[in-house]
């Protein structure tokens, strides 16, 4: 159990030196030594990919700002996986360590991370099989010709040569970590990347040296390790799955094997991770479809049977979640990514060294994995200061003054957040429940963490002092009393023009509501883009019929990959649900539907509810008198623009910066 002493004790199984130690108990400062490297505390950030370097895979100064800002209370930071290869990329602007020319931006990068006081680990990675198939130039190599479910590349089986090629570019990044320095070197030998290719019997088929048993399909990893030790003297740390998920795969007692095995070779510390990006992305993200909590288990099992320090990591995006790892002593390290995307200072809250309520990771990973996806480089749907200024700098207003902000969803509690933080005071008006249409959002199955977000600009505005929250709408008249008003009004829903829709009542995401949601019923969802099959996951899951009907080809438009396939596979394996691509919706006559369908006709009866989700259009009913009144009006988020509640977050809070 984590305790707090004044002195640190290490277990009688330590190196006098300090290397591999593990504290038993904690006092004030609780320090952790990994080999020989001191850290402060045992908060890691693990890596988490941005997408902000160049074309070349150079540092650049957003990087810099990006760490600089997270490196002030944790105990060491890794910065994004480091390519090994040009080849070998998962993103075009991915960090390279490939070549000796990287070695002065990596070494800026590992100073700048020196200067919060945090020590720098390099993160070195081969995703053989994984890496990216849209990158002009990769390549893609594994144990064997298995394809990738996720990507369907199907990778060359390596030869003597190439694996021998890959150990040596394991073993240059080591060295170059070194000369650029950093102060601890990772290992990728989980989440499905190549060394983790070996190891799986789903994927490796050899009979070589190389296949067959579990120390075989392991040798490859220990090669690697070997080799990375004799480039460098830094301390190890081997990142290593403890279950991959898949059928056939890298189970536990493999994985704990494995763990013994890697610590009789030298590795200094192991970090416990589950699932692959090819068969399980929801596990590899951590996205809030993955089970919470699974990872720190299996890290606390290998606690108990290694003596190097183990590193739990995944879903750690409470302070809860800090204090059951330590209390159960589950972990020596914890490692924390996407949460001190959120929120910088998450650690530093934590520790008592920062005021203030932690802006909460939701777990959706729609801004830091969609951004990074998009091209824009990572972001963060709660934090839109992220690879920005990544400070959420707001000043004092220099006159502040009085403000009003109409309508309480992402972007106008956004703003009226900042506004207050400006010192303005700020009169809220919401004539519904606080957080717009983001209300529906936690209501389909595995979505309930996005709660926090609503949760957490509320609990803000309830607790400041110069926000006053009406719950009435407003009106043009009311707004001539402010020095200015935010227009937060979001959006209004697309009525497309299906004869007799209009004379049906149809519900839209109200119909979520679990005072709403009917059961035993049918129902249809007009529109499968994003809306449309959440809700027809949610509808379904509380025991109705669906009947999903998509003008387009594609269901669920521009959703993450991650949460678009697992959705359509529950709805697809379900008898009551029923999905209708390209199929134009006609005619509705009260309980009755027609469509077409690749030129046949289609008929439905007995519906007793439609659910509208054709989409939406910006709703601003100040916008026809703005140039009457004699108060500016700023319209943000959906009001200006529909688009997801990242954009409008960002779009209230930058409004509101600039008041």
């Amino acid at each position: 159990m984590w305790t707090h002493r004044s002195c640190i004790v290490l277990d009688s199984k330590s190196n006098i030196d300090g290397r591999n130690a593990r504290i038993v108990g904690i006092e004030h400062d609780p320090i952790m030594f990994v080999g020989d490297q001191e850290l402060r505390n045992e908060f890691v950030m693990a890596p988490v990919k941005t997408g902000y370097g160049d074309a070349e895979g150079r540092v650049t100064d957003r990087h810099l700002r990006f760490y600089r800002r997270r490196a002030d209370h944790v105990g060491a930071i890794t910065p994004e996986p480091l390519a090994l290869d040009a080849s070998l990329r998962e993103l075009p602007t991915q960090l390279r360590i490939d070549a000796d020319d990287k070695v002065d931006g990596l070494s800026r990068l590992a100073d700048t991370i020196h200067e919060g006081g945090a020590k720098a680990i390099a993160h070195l990675n081969h995703p053989g099989r994984m890496a990216n198939p849209k990158i002009d130039g990769n390549v893609h190599l594994s144990a064997s010709e298995t394809p990738c479910d996720r990507t369907g590349v199907t990778p060359e089986r390596m030869d003597r040569g190439d694996v021998d090629g890959a150990i040596d570019l394991f073993a240059d990044g080591a060295r170059r970590a070194t000369e650029a320095g950093f102060d601890v070197v990772e290992l990728q030998f989980g989440h499905g990347y190549l060394v983790s290719q070996f190891l799986s019997p789903a994927v490796n088929e050899r009979d070589d040296q190389y296949g067959g048993s579990l120390e075989n399909r392991a040798r490859f990893g220990f090669e690697v390790l070997e080799a990375v030790q004799g480039a460098t003297d830094l301390p190890v740390v081997v990142r290593l799955t403890a279950d991959d998920k898949v059928d056939g795969g890298i189970d536990f007692e493999d994985a704990r094997t494995v763990a013994g095995w890697l610590e009789d070779r030298g590795a200094d510390a192991l970090h416990v991770t589950v699932g692959t990006l090819c068969s399980r992305p929801p596990q590899f993200f951590q996205h809030m479809f993955a089970e919470k909590g699974e990872p720190w288990e299996y890290a606390a099992e290998l606690r108990a049977d290694v003596d190097v320090p183990v590193m739990a990591v995944g879903r750690i995006n409470d302070h809860e979640d800090v204090r059951e790892i330590q209390d159960e002593s589950m972990a020596d390290l914890i490692a924390v990514g996407r949460p001190l995307v959120a929120d910088p200072d998450f650690v530093g809250k934590y520790l008592g060294l920062v005021d203030g309520p932690v802006r909460p990771c939701m777990a959706c990973s729609d801004g830091c994995l969609g951004g990074v996806k998009s091209g824009d480089g990572l972001g963060c749907v709660i934090n839109p200061d992220v690879g920005q200024g990544d400070e959420l700098q707001v000043d004092p207003a220099d006159d502040p003054g009085h403000y009003a902000v109409v309508g309480a969803g992402p972007a106008g509690l956004s703003a009226a957040q900042a506004l207050a933080e400006r010192k303005h005071e700020v009169t809220l008006y919401e004539r519904n429940e606080l957080g717009g249409a983001f209300r529906y959002a936690p209501l389909p199955p595995g979505k309930d963490p996005l709660r926090k977000g609503i949760d957490y600009f509320v609990s803000l505005l309830r607790d400041a002092e110069n926000v006053d929250i009406r719950r009435e709408e407003a009106t043009a008249d009311d707004l001539e009393a402010y020095d200015g008003a935010v227009v937060a009004t979001g959006s209004e829903p697309v009525v497309p023009p299906i004869d007799g829709l209009e004379g049906v009542e149809y519900s839209g995401a109200e119909l979520l509501e679990p005072a709403n949601r009917p059961s035993g019923d049918r129902v249809m969802v007009i529109g499968g883009g994003y809306v449309g099959l959440e809700a027809a996951d949610a509808l379904a899951e509380a025991g109705n019929e669906v009947i999903v009907v998509e003008l387009l080809p594609d269901l669920g438009g521009d959703m993450l990959s991650l949460e678009k396939g697992p959705i359509l596979s529950r709805l697809e394996a379900r008898e009551t649900v029923e999905l209708h691509r390209e199929t134009d919706l006609e005619k509705i006559d009260g309980d009755r539907a027609w469509a077409r369908k690749n030129g046949e006709d289609l008929a439905w009866a007995g519906i007793d509810h439609y659910l509208l989700a054709t989409g939406v259009r910006s709703y601003d009913p100040f916008a026809d008198v703005a140039d009457d009144l004699d108060v500016p009006l700023h319209p943000v988020g959906d009001a200006v623009e529909p688009g997801k509640a990242e954009h409008a977050i960002a779009s209230g809070f930058e409004t509101a910066r600039s008041l």
